[in-house]
């Protein structure tokens, strides 16, 4: 038992002392004075304190006064500040980092869904669902995360997505059960979405403040590099460690795109509370029927059309749904999307125009099915894919240097010309044996998938803009819903014909440039329709100026008005930390992707 106390000497006098975390030491209790234990609390919330405003401070965005040229479009976007050379250079690389990392997550396991079957020991309907799980998850998510961002904060929207995408890819790396690696790559999808505004924020803030528009299309393009930049990778992945190989390369990109973003910040954006109750009952039905439609596409070519119940089911259940959530939404004073702008003639007349843009680019995945049945050498498609990966790039290069407010839709005309014309001339290439007759029609149609995109999403948000905030938000939901749907559709289609045209009792050269020539049918009268919609905006401008001049309306110059000052607030050394922890855990991953490690 312990019979001796010791005091502090100073307060010999204090009645009562308060024992504290009293420790036995040879028979002694050390007493701790209660203004000491009283001062040692204030300085642990203190710091406390200090770490959680600190935390904190990284999280949100600090408030700033942006004058009205600077301020966003619309909220949970960012202001527009100008930058100095180097904050713009390290936004654009930010950007493409980004921009990547969204795009090879739905690319490095479709870029070539035959080497991840063999790999896995899985069907083609198993395979297939690896990749439609991810786009039917991306579909949806579209229509309810531009609301959370736009209530929660673009930055910790952007942070968290990234680290719940970093999250879910590495758990793709070592889930080896069919299901869950499924209920993953949904996962993953879903979060993809937020990824690829969050690219084009950073691309736009990479360019002058008069070259805004520029940095757009250009952001856009580098998320269409992607799939030629998987089928360049995806091999030598796959014989590095298998599947994992995929994975560890995806949740290295998110890692590092994680340290990129936290250490380098977007302007601040307004928030304000948008979310309701009744949007989660729209999701639902809007968003399961979109994600059935697109479940049922990328499937429908594997199980059959009409003998499979489940996609006769969703084919059949999806069109109520659709029709229930428009009732809702058209009754809504604040809709989650604003089917009322949604339904005017340009809007759906766009929509058409980008689906079947999408379709005919699809002739690119017949053209491989061939090149692979060709049995060229492996080092022959390493070719092929490098030609499509400069031509794609080339693109979205010459798309952002020529972009022109007052003639979107001529791009839009060209790359889809140029589209039709290579798939004629890969159905008239006869037999060979080796892929040099494809790599001159796939560069072109590599550079025209990336070379439309832009344009096409300017035309959208020009119409959009001009019918305020909502009809914007409406259509980058329209304009993400429309491109996925059309690039699963796409190959599912022409492919189903393929298949459809050997049952007949076609040989597989013959069905197969049968297919390129519907593909290129396809092409003409997308051209032909997209030189009416040149028509028609031509008139609708003619009128505008016309009730301009009658309205007596002057340009004059103004004085180029005040910047806002904003700058980047500096970084904590220990959220600095962290993050360079972060990016060194990425490095590592990537590396180890490589077999380098």
């Amino acid at each position: 038992m312990i019979s001796e106390t010791t005091r502090h000497p100073s307060r010999q006098g204090l009645e009562n002392p308060v024992l504290l975390d009293a420790q036995p030491e040879h028979g002694r209790i050390f007493v701790i004075d209660p203004l000491l234990r009283s001062n040692a609390g204030t300085l642990g919330c203190r710091s406390r304190s200090k770490a959680m405003t600190s935390l904190r401070a990284f999280l949100d965005d600090e408030a700033h006064d942006f004058p009205a040229h600077e301020r966003p479009a619309a909220v949970g976007s960012p202001a527009s500040p100008s930058h100095e050379a180097g904050t713009r250079l390290a936004h654009l690389a930010v950007g493409v980092l980004v921009g990547t990392t969204a795009g090879l997550g739905a690319a490095l396991v479709s870029a070539d869904l035959g080497q991840v079957r063999q790999v896995l020991d899985l069907s083609a309907t198993q395979a297939a669902w690896l990749s439609t799980s991810y786009i039917a998850a991306a579909v949806p998510a579209n229509l309810l995360l531009i609301k959370v961002r736009q209530q929660y904060g673009l930055r910790r929207f952007a942070l968290a997505a990234l680290g719940l995408y970093a999250a879910a890819s590495l758990a793709q790396a070592w889930v080896t059960e069919f299901a869950a690696m499924v209920l993953l790559r949904a996962i993953a999808g879903f979060v993809s979405v937020t990824l690829i505004p969050l690219c084009l924020f950073h691309t736009m803030q990479g360019f002058p403040t008069k070259w805004r528009l520029r940095g757009l299309v250009f952001g856009i393009g580098i998320t269409q590099c992607a799939m030629p930049l998987a089928r360049l990778l995806s091999p030598s992945l796959l014989g590095v460690d298998g599947w994992r190989s995929l994975f560890l390369l995806e949740a290295g990109l998110a890692l590092l795109s994680l340290a990129a973003v936290g250490v380098l910040r977007l302007p601040p954006a307004e928030r304000a509370r948008v979310l309701e109750p009744v949007d989660l009952l729209t999701f639902v039905l809007l968003g399961g029927a979109l994600a059935a439609i697109a479940a049922a596409f990328g499937l429908g070519r594997y199980e059959g059309w009409l003998h499979t119940r489940w996609i006769v089911v969703t084919l059949l259940a999806a069109p109520p749904a659709l029709l229930a959530a428009g009732v809702i939404e058209l009754r809504r004073a604040t809709p989650l999307i604003d089917l009322r702008w949604l339904t005017h003639g340009d809007v759906w007349r766009f929509a058409v125009a980008v689906f079947l843009i999408r379709l005919v680019l699809a002739e690119q995945e017949v053209a491989l099915g061939a090149a692979r049945a060709l049995r060229g050498r492996a080092h022959g498609l390493v070719s092929l894919a490098e030609v499509m990966l400069a031509s794609a790039v080339a693109g979205v290069l010459a798309s952002a240097a020529c972009v022109n407010i007052e003639k979107i839709a001529r791009p839009m005309m060209l790359a889809i010309g140029i589209a039709t014309i290579a798939a004629l001339v890969d159905s008239a290439a006869p037999e060979t044996r080796h892929l040099a007759h494809l790599y001159v029609s796939q560069a072109a149609i590599a550079f025209a998938g990336t070379f439309f995109l832009g344009p096409a999403l300017l035309l959208g948000i020009t119409s959009a803009l001009r019918h305020g905030g909502g009809a914007l938000i409406s259509f980058i939901v329209l304009f993400g819903v429309v491109n996925a749907l059309g690039s699963v559709a796409g190959p599912a289609l022409l492919s189903s014909y393929m298949n459809w045209r050997i049952a007949a009792g076609a040989a597989e050269q013959a069905a197969r440039a049968d297919t390129m020539r519907l593909a290129a049918v396809l092409g003409l009268a997308t051209t032909l329709y997209l030189a009416v919609l040149l028509l028609l905006r031509v008139l609708q401008r003619l009128a505008e100026r016309r009730t301009e001049v009658s309205a007596g309306a002057a340009r004059e110059e103004q004085a180029s008005p005040a910047a806002s000052g904003w700058t980047q607030p500096p970084i904590v050394p220990a959220i600095g930390a962290i993050m360079a922890a972060l990016a060194i855990c990425g490095f590592i991953l990537i590396l180890a992707a490589f077999g380098r490690v």
